[in-house]
């Protein structure tokens, strides 16, 4: 965590500092809502959700909304009331820290530290959420099987929910997107102040790398200044090399003031 890297960086020896995760993934209404349903389900179950890069958080269109949540629970998402979340959030957090029972257990446990019960077959826990921060600890990053469903109208909303989750935890590390609508893609690219953008991938089999998507194999995530750290690109082997450049004379390039600054200059 956080003391980890703080003691790392003042050590005493150069040190790559990482950031802390709460991905969260929009899903706009282009979106192949089933191929969608299962990729989540795929990333947030995975090694019982442990993982930095795991969906925290979903935003989805208000217009397919219902059919998203019916295409969860088809791949084993369990949608809870607002009676059942109020048991689970009391039992989840304890003096606003996460009670370290429900970290990568399965979601009977879950439920049951919670003082709930849910069907054996459920893989994965739902939360509908309205507000994001401190108070409204579902909109954090959980390290379980639990993810937090907010609703948006406008794409606008989406990108400034996206910031606003991150801005409160996991600034810097990454975001993802369910669109085959590339205006909204490369908006959201520029938008969001996250060092990676997963486009219509299982966030966090994504994130670290894979054959399927050119990404630096990787599970130490540098979050970029925006997450307080100097690296925004997967850590590798490569930011451990020194590099020596040895340099020969080459003819002279140099531009005149008029070829690199002339628009401006005319101005």
């Amino acid at each position: 965590g956080g003391a980890m890297v703080n003691a790392a960086y003042s050590s005493g020896t150069p040190a790559y500092g990482v950031g802390g995760g709460n991905a969260v993934v929009v899903i706009d209404e282009t979106a192949d809502i089933k191929d969608a349903a299962n990729k989540i389900m795929r990333s947030k179950t995975f090694d019982f959700a442990t993982s930095c890069s795991a969906e925290n958080s979903l935003v989805i269109q208000e217009d397919i909304y219902h059919e998203l949540i019916r295409a969860l629970e088809d791949e084993g998402g369990y949608l809870l009331n607002s009676e059942e979340k109020a048991k689970l959030q009391k039992n989840m957090w304890i003096d606003g820290v996460l009670n370290r029972d429900v970290v990568g257990q399965p979601v009977q446990k879950i439920a049951e530290v919670g003082g709930l019960k849910i069907p054996e077959d459920r893989k994965f826990i739902m939360v509908e959420e309205t507000k994001i921060g401190p108070e409204y600890p579902f909109s954090g990053e959980k390290l379980s099987m639990v993810v937090a469903l907010f609703k948006y109208k406008e794409f606008q909303e989406a990108i400034d929910k996206v910031n606003e989750i991150t801005e409160y935890q996991g600034k810097g590390h990454s975001c993802g997107i369910h669109s085959t609508n590339e205006d909204h893609i490369i908006e959201f690219a520029l938008k969001t102040y996250t060092s990676r953008v997963m486009v219509r991938q299982p966030q966090c089999l994504a994130n670290s790398g894979a054959w399927t998507n050119g990404m630096p194999m990787s599970l130490s995530l540098g979050c970029g200044t925006w997450g307080g750290n100097i690296s925004s690109e997967n850590i590798t082997w490569k930011h451990l090399l020194n590099t020596t450049w040895v340099s020969y004379p080459i003819p002279d390039t140099q531009p005149t003031d008029e070829e690199l600054f002339g628009d401006v200059m005319k101005e």
